[in-house]
């Protein structure tokens, strides 16, 4: 399974409030090996968010590829949620360059700049206009509107995201709730279980194996914590069982830092 798939895979509000911030950190591995790490900056304002992210893979014989990359989300804050306005991305992968660039407005995507195009285009289901309004980024996916905190239905969701390639669902569900003690630099707090399935929309090429395996594995599971004083659960910890054994994204540092 290739990165990409990967990530895509794991890849995920009241009254105003004063500005937050957060520094999260996060250990990737696989097989129990670690085969990298990753950050995330969130600033939440009244009427804004940025979320900043920044990580590197180290490659795994033909499943995961050495990778680094900066990813940027900026948007706008709602009653609603979050308005994503810009997404962009500079990433390497076998030292081979992958950019994305999307403008957005109102739910749906305005541009979309990408570097290298995507090929084998009569293979692919197509992405169209429609398949852009409704949607948000990838990295906007990791930080989700709940009203109602830790209960249940904060995990009854479908996250629809497109990414400057492909569109995709996550759909999630209820699995349970637990609390986890941290220490000085962990998170301390109720956390949220959901199981998530992905399921392609458009831009993917359905005869893929890879696809197909992710549209049928049904280990998928994210946890999300709760962020300090707003309505927001973040993610926490991601799995998912591959051909090689488990992968996971584990948060090791959860630091408040206003």
């Amino acid at each position: 399974m290739h990165l990409k798939s990967l990530a895509a895979a794991l890849c995920i509000f009241a009254m105003p409030v004063e500005a937050s911030s957060l520094y999260v950190k996060y250990d990737i591995s696989l097989t129990g090996l670690k085969i990298g790490e990753g950050a995330l900056s969130v600033d939440l304002q009244d009427q804004s968010y940025k979320i900043h992210g920044q990580g590197k893979m180290a490659a795994f014989g033909n499943f995961v590829s050495d990778g680094s990359g900066n990813v940027l989300a900026t948007g706008s804050v709602s009653p609603q949620g979050l308005n994503p306005a810009s997404f962009s991305m500079q990433a390497e992968e076998d030292g081979k360059p992958n950019t994305v660039s999307l403008s957005m407005a109102n739910g749906a995507v305005t541009g979309t700049k990408i570097h290298p195009a995507q090929d084998r285009m009569n293979e692919r289901i197509k992405v169209t206009d429609a398949h852009k309004r409704g949607v948000i980024d990838p990295l906007t996916a990791v930080l989700l509107p709940a009203p109602k905190g830790l209960h249940p239905d904060s995990c009854k969701r479908t996250v629809p995201i497109y990414d400057g390639r492909d569109r995709y669902d996550l759909v999630l569900d209820y699995k349970t709730r637990y609390q986890k003690r941290g220490g000085r630099k962990g998170y301390s707090g109720g956390v949220l279980t959901c199981s998530a399935r992905y399921k392609a929309i458009a831009g993917h090429r359905p005869n893929r194996r890879t696809i197909q395996q992710l549209e049928a594995n049904t280990s998928m599971e994210i946890h999300l914590a709760e962020v300090p004083g707003k309505p927001y659960l973040l993610l926490y910890r991601a799995s998912l069982m591959t051909p090689v054994g488990p992968l996971n994204i584990q948060n090791v540092r959860f630091k408040k830092l206003n």
